[in-house]
């Protein structure tokens, strides 16, 4: 009785937060719709110069052997989270092509019957993070220094195996077999993957317009309460509220958001993953994992290596002040030669498995 009573109070909620939303549309309307034109700018400057070539290639090589010397690392890092050496690529193209790519390829790897869905789930867990490209955006735009965020980068991705090799330990060995499809003609695939990424892309701009415009109202509120709500459900907007903070409190403000990604991400992933039976409970428990150990390891390598001498030395100058430096004009998410470089060296380390390329022509919104 009390669960119903609870259920009942929660529809109720939810409709006076609808009719509350609407009315508010209503009546400050350009707010809203100056939130979409901001989000179509951010997916038109940002999101879909990063991610869209990058998706095709993922759909694309997916299914690369994992007897390419150059992908061995990852077979061999796939047994240490207790996952099937063919999740090696998948792997790979997680960690380096941005937050929804982990999420798409397990979906796809279920869907061909390459995963169980425990290990669909599993390979989740560790296929999430920002790419090298958003980092040194991150590193350019706060410290003006693209180099200190790909280190940021680096000790994202060293809290990432060290969580799967955590998690991994409470798993039991699975030596479910897995293989790998067949794929169709070059041309039939290529067709696939690039319709199969533009409805990616329109996934994932779509969430960023809608977070776009709850932003724009949040920002409304008092103070900076809206901004450091908005930080919390988006991660560009996380990491761009480290400008102009204390050094300190600025690498940990984005190792945070970077670790947990935002409740935008989650719910890209979550909408990647409808209809296909993969949980994401083991995936929430992997990010109270992630995130005290990406903060233990870079408080250590600050301490170690001295990040803060990396960064531009007119931000540096700003820190604690409002207005950052000139040299971190450039913005998050634009990246630079040296990561552009790394992620076409990692797309063409996939090449010579392209042999056995499978792509799968399901649609991932269903």
């Amino acid at each position: 009785m009390t669960l119903v009573k609870a259920h009942r109070a929660g529809r109720g909620l939810l409709t006076v937060c609808g009719l509350g939303t609407g009315v508010l549309l209503l009546v400050q309307s350009e707010v809203a719709a100056e939130g979409v034109r901001k989000g179509i700018e951010l997916c038109l400057d940002t999101v879909i110069p990063s991610l869209f070539i990058f998706m095709v290639f993922c759909d694309l090589l997916s299914g690369a052997g994992t007897d390419n010397i150059l992908l061995r690392p990852f077979g061999l890092l796939a047994r240490l989270y207790r996952l099937p050496e063919v999740t090696g690529p998948a792997l790979l193209l997680g960690v380096i092509g941005g937050y929804p790519i982990g999420a798409r390829m397990a979906v796809s790897m279920k869907r061909e019957g390459r995963l169980s869905g425990e290990q669909a789930g599993r390979l989740l867990t560790v296929a999430y993070g920002a790419s090298p490209a958003f980092m040194a955006g991150v590193g350019w735009y706060v410290f003006g220094s693209g180099k200190l965020g790909l280190a940021l980068w680096g000790c994202q991705l060293a809290a990432c195996v060290l969580t799967g090799a955590l998690m991994a330990r409470f798993y039991s060995a699975d030596h479910t077999p897995s293989y790998v499809t067949e794929g169709g003609r070059l041309g039939e695939r290529f067709v696939g993957a690039v319709v199969s990424a533009v409805r990616g892309m329109g996934i994932i701009c779509g969430f960023v317009v809608v977070f776009s415009v709850a932003g724009s109202y949040l920002n409304l509120l008092p103070g900076e309460v809206g901004r450091w709500i908005t930080a919390g459900l988006e991660v560009s907007v996380g990491c761009s509220t480290a400008r102009g903070m204390p050094y300190r409190i600025a690498i940990l403000c984005i190792t945070g958001c970077c670790s947990l990604g935002g409740v935008s991400v989650w719910l890209q992933n979550a909408c990647f993953l409808r209809g296909s039976g993969i949980s994401m409970r083991l995936f929430f428990v992997s990010r109270l994992v992630h995130l005290p150990v990406s903060i233990l390891l870079t408080l250590a390598a600050d301490k170690l290596f001295g990040f803060s001498g990396w960064a531009a030395e007119a931000v540096f100058s700003s820190f604690g002040s409002t207005v950052a430096g000139q040299a971190s004009a450039a913005s998050i998410g634009s990246g630079n030669l040296v990561s552009s470089v790394f992620l076409v060296v990692c797309c063409l380390m996939l090449l010579p498995g392209g042999r056995k390329v499978c792509y799968n022509t399901s649609d991932f919104t269903r």
